[in-house]
């Protein structure tokens, strides 16, 4: 397969040679015709103002050889029965008749006679013109010839010089192309150089182009698919990073979820077994290790239910049932029970005596446990509850939040390499985003590592203070 400044040449090539042809076929015709087309109109001009000299020619052989040495032109006479009276190259009695000859013929019927033949006396090609006049009350036919041999030998030395010409522009047009072709040669190999640097997936290209607009325009389009090739790079690089993230988080939460359902089942297990293994024992024994069991049931159910809470809440499934109640009330009571699970922490609570918000209210109890548990599961001294400006902060201080894991805290699945910022599986934080998104609100963290944390948000409004 021929490379595109092969086929330029190549194509170049043809038309100069075809051009070349073509113009040396018409330039040898026309110009050959126009050559004895010219020759033609000498000598009829000859004959007009030879036939005026004529009546006063005493000696017509003299006469003829004057013509003849003065011009170069075959001078011949001849009457009307073809026989010829005087020739200025031949002697006129040796000749034939020359009534069937070409041009006298035609003489008879038309003013002008021309005619190229071979000439049979002389041995040459001439181009005859003959005309027929009067001359006292006879009929003759006064004839011109020049040796057409020399026409064509001054025709064919104008036709080889333009020959010449044309070869010379021939090749020069050649020279022209392959400095051409070069060029676009080097275009290409730029451009191809460019394209396998990105397939590379090297997409920091320089290409330029002024050699035309073309490639000009092919040079931008190639820098405007190297960069949107270089963006899609990059995002499917941030895409796998984040999809490697996800498995591995899952991974993580998985693990999480394992762990955490395996001790309330080795525990239920265990308890169960013992009473199998004594069916006869104490009743206090048997009490004691029943309501164990319905606790570590009770906490395997809560885990599949914030699960399922959480599925439900990231496909939209899940709508607010929203009522009035009084979210002072409700914050002491959650308090409380943490108080009576965890007997030897502080929770203290600075409330207003009644706060009136419209909301989902098992929703909003959700939020509060979690973050009450939060604190109580990442600090050691007292927890504090206050609503100030309209926000609910639960303040504590513990183990506190390092700076870049602040954002990451509400995810789904995410646990910290050394806490676990969220509760048990990492869904605690991430549940209580989801709810106060539904009401229009966020979740506020402020927290310095080994200071302690203080989470927040806003009360939905339609609230009333007491």
């Amino acid at each position: 397969m021929l490379m595109l400044h092969q086929h330029i040449i190549r194509g170049l090539l043809i038309l100069f040679i075809g051009t070349l042809c073509l113009s040396g076929l018409v330039s040898y015709f026309t110009i050959k015709s126009d050559n004895i087309a010219r020759y033609q109109d000498e000598l009829e001009a000859h004959i007009k103002i030879i036939k005026h000299q004529l009546p006063q020619i005493n000696d017509l052989e003299a006469f003829a050889k004057v013509i003849k040495e003065s011009s170069g032109i075959r001078f011949t006479l001849i009457d009307e029965a073809g026989v010829v009276l005087v020739d200025s190259d031949k002697d006129n009695e040796t000749m034939d008749n020359h009534s069937r000859r070409e041009e006298i013929i035609k003489a008879q019927k038309t003013d002008f006679a021309h005619a190229i033949r071979f000439s049979d006396s002389v041995k040459s090609n001439f181009l005859y013109v003959a005309h027929r006049l009067k001359q006292e009350d006879r009929t003759l036919y006064l004839r011109l010839a020049t040796n057409i041999d020399t026409i064509m030998h001054n025709f064919y030395n104008l036709w080889i010089k333009l020959t010449i010409i044309f070869s010379l522009s021939i090749l020069i047009g050649l020279y022209g192309a392959y400095i051409f072709s070069q060029k676009i040669r080097h275009e290409i190999d730029k451009i191809v150089g460019n394209l396998q640097q990105i397939a590379d997936k090297e997409y920091k290209i320089s290409l330029s182009s002024h050699f035309s607009l073309e490639f000009f325009e092919i040079a931008n389009y190639l820098k405007k698919l190297a960069a949107k090739l270089e963006k899609r790079a990059k995002q499917k690089r941030k895409y796998t990073a984040k999809i490697k993230l996800i498995s591995q988080q899952r991974s993580d939460v998985i693990s999480a979820i394992s762990h955490e359902f395996k001790n309330p089942i080795a525990s239920i297990m265990g308890y169960a077994q013992t009473l199998l293994d004594d069916p006869n024992a104490n009743a206090q024994i048997k009490e004691r290790f029943l309501g164990k069991i319905v606790q570590n049931a009770q906490k395997i159910s809560g885990m599949i239910d914030r699960l399922t809470l959480t599925t439900k809440f990231e496909n939209g499934d899940f709508n607010t049932q929203n009522t009035t109640f009084d979210v002072v009330k409700m914050t002491q009571e959650i308090a409380q029970t943490f108080r009576e699970k965890h007997h030897t922490r502080l929770i203290e609570c600075t409330l207003p005596e009644t706060y009136t918000i419209t909301a989902d209210r098992t929703m909003i109890e959700i939020v509060i446990s979690n973050l009450i548990d939060n604190a109580l599961k990442y600090s050691d001294e007292a927890v504090r509850i206050s609503l100030e400006n309209d926000t609910l902060h639960v303040k504590d201080n513990g183990v506190g939040i390092k700076e870049e894991d602040i954002e990451k805290v509400t995810q789904k699945f995410y646990r910290s390499n050394s806490h676990s910022w969220d509760n048990s599986m990492g869904l605690g934080l991430a549940l209580v985003n989801y709810i106060l998104k539904l009401h229009n609100t966020n979740l506020e963290i402020q927290s310095s590592l080994g200071v302690g944390s203080d989470f927040s948000f806003k009360l939905p409004s339609n609230n009333t203070v007491l």
